[in-house]
C-alpha cells in the first residue's frame, strides 16, 4: 500500500505542475461511513462496517483532479480492515477534451490487494447551473492478487462518468451524484474470479447539508460482475461528514 500511495501522490502532484496554473475551484470533506451489505434488494453475505475517510478535489484552467483515501472495517479485527486510495485527473487537450488518468488502490487483509490504472480520454464541457456530467474511456491496466489467484497487466477497457446535480428546497441544500465504471474485454483471470468479461461498478447518492460545515448523505451502492460477486449486488452507505 505504500508504494500505492506513493505513486498516488506523484499523480497528484504531476497534475499541480502547470506554472501560473489558474485555481478555479476546490473542496474537501472528511467522513464517517456505514456500509450495510444486508439492506439492498440482493443480499451479500458479508458483514457491514464502518470506514472513515478524507476525499478533495480541485478545478484549474488546465483541468481538474480528484482523490480519497478510506480506512475500512473499523468495526473488525484488525487482521479483516483494509485500506483504499483512489486519484483521478482531466488534463485539458483542446477545449475541454481531456487526457483522463486514473489509479485506484485496494489493500484488503481478507479479499487481497488489487491496482487499476487507467489512461484515456474524457471530455469536462457538460455542464450547466448546479450540474455536470463528464465521461471518459481509457485503456484498464491493472495488478489483482486475490487469496486463490491473481492477474496482472492488460485488463481491456473502462468507460465511466461523473454526474451531479444540486438544487435547493427552500433554505436546504442538496446534491445528487452518481458515479459509474464499465470494465471490458477483460484479462480470462480476471473474468473467471469476478463473473465475466464485463463489469459494473457504481454508487448513487444524495447529500444534505444539515450546517454550512456538517453533512449527511445516503448512497445506493451497485456493481455487477464486481467485488468479487458473481452477477449483480448491491448496499446501502450512510454517512455523516464535515466540509474541510
Amino acid at each position: 500500500m505504500r508504494k500505492s500511495l506513493i505513486a498516488l501522490g506523484v499523480l497528484a502532484a504531476s497534475a499541480a505542475v502547470p506554472a501560473q496554473a489558474d485555481y478555479l475551484y476546490g473542496f474537501a470533506n472528511t467522513y464517517v461511513d456505514y456500509l450495510n451489505w444486508k439492506q439492498g434488494t440482493e443480499e451479500i453475505n458479508r458483514d457491514s462496517h464502518i470506514t472513515l475517510g478524507i476525499e478533495g478535489g480541485a478545478g484549474f484552467d488546465w483541468g481538474e483532479i480528484y482523490g480519497f483515501y478510506e480506512y475500512e472495517k473499523l468495526n473488525m479485527g484488525s487482521d479483516s480492515r483494509s485500506q483504499a486510495a483512489k486519484v483521478t485527473a482531466h488534463y485539458k487537450l483542446i477545449d475541454d477534451f481531456t487526457l483522463y488518468g486514473q489509479i485506484y488502490d485496494l489493500n484488503d487483509n481478507k479479499f487481497g490487494d488489487e491496482q487499476n490504472r487507467v489512461i484515456g480520454f474524457g471530455y469536462t464541457g457538460l455542464v450547466g447551473e448546479g450540474w455536470w456530467f463528464k465521461p471518459f474511456i481509457g485503456y484498464h491496466d491493472m495488478s489483482w492478487n486475490g487469496n486463490n489467484s491473481q492477474s496482472n497487466g492488460d485488463n481491456g477497457g473502462m468507460l465511466g462518468w461523473v454526474g451531479g446535480y444540486s438544487f435547493n428546497l427552500g433554505e436546504h441544500n442538496f446534491l445528487v451524484t452518481n458515479w459509474n465504471e464499465i470494465e471490458f474485454a477483460r484479462n480470462a483471470g480476471y473474468a473467471n474470479a469476478q463473473g465475466g468479461k464485463t463489469g459494473l461498478n457504481g454508487g448513487l447518492s444524495i447529500s444534505y447539508d444539515i450546517t454550512d460545515r456538517v453533512y449527511t448523505s445516503f448512497t445506493y451502492r451497485y456493481f455487477d460482475n464486481k467485488l468479487g460477486v458473481d452477477g449483480y449486488g448491491d448496499a446501502l452507505i450512510y454517512r455523516i461528514g464535515i466540509h474541510l
